[in-house]
């Protein structure tokens, strides 16, 4: 019996497997877009990022720009400056958590006062360092905040703690139970689930249901928000 040779793959066959026409694959990266207007710093981010593993999406220097040019980006997370030219950083979030709800906003900025933490919380970030947080740091805390945590450096933390303690009202009045109360004030120190876990003696799973009915009661739905709350109600205690 005679054997044929395989014959060579047609033309269409060939345009349909991967690779074909130079086509790259897709990066499996988490993107994430900076919007900073100081070219080293966006530099440093940059690298510093995708050594942690990050694929920039877009690098902005306004928040007209970024605002132009985001939605087509799809990224996960958003690195933003509050000290932008033209529309201010805090404007940027606003009109980012209107535009594209999923994205996870993480400010990192040279602004440490209480008032302007509490400001960008409210409009929308997840997290908030300083800049002069260890890149390494940065990236980590990129992670996180996509990850569903909300990082804060020590000093913005102890900002929180000390200056957002007027108008307080109980505990009881939110609806939170004693041990509600002490998981969230645990959130309000950046503790994560796993370490409160350890620290109360409870299953993980027992922390997370417990957190969800403190966003429930609170009203809110990000742990940055809920632990603004806790403060300016006087549930969190030294």
């Amino acid at each position: 019996m005679t054997m044929r040779s395989p014959r060579p793959p047609s033309p269409a066959t060939l345009s349909s497997m991967p690779g074909s026409h130079g086509e790259a694959p897709a990066d499996p990266r988490p993107a994430v877009i900076l919007i900073e207007d100081q070219p080293g710093t966006r530099l440093a981010l940059t690298q510093a990022l995708e050594l942690g593993g990050f694929r920039i999406a877009g690098a902005f220097e306004t928040g007209e720009s970024a605002l132009e040019e985001s939605e087509a980006l799809s990224a996960e997370v958003a690195l933003v400056d509050l000290g932008l030219p033209g529309i201010s950083g805090l404007e940027v979030i606003r009109r980012l958590r209107q535009r594209q709800p999923g994205i996870s906003i993480l400010v990192l900025t040279v602004f440490d006062d209480a008032p302007r933490v509490v400001e960008a919380i409210e409009a929308g970030a997840q997290g908030y360092l300083l800049k002069d947080t260890p890149m390494s740091q940065v990236a980590a805390a990129v992670a996180a905040v996509r990850a569903g945590h909300a990082p804060l450096s020590p000093e913005i933390a102890g900002h929180l703690l000390t200056r957002l303690r007027s108008d307080r009202a109980p505990a009881a009045l939110c609806g939170l139970s004693q041990r509600e109360v002490e998981v969230i004030s645990l959130l309000a120190r950046g503790h994560a689930y796993a370490d409160i876990a350890t620290a109360l003696g409870i299953q993980l799973s027992t922390v997370q249901s417990h957190v969800r009915n403190i966003y429930r009661k609170l009203e809110v739905s990000s742990k940055a928000e809920a632990a603004v709350v806790a403060v300016r109600n006087g549930i969190v205690k030294d």
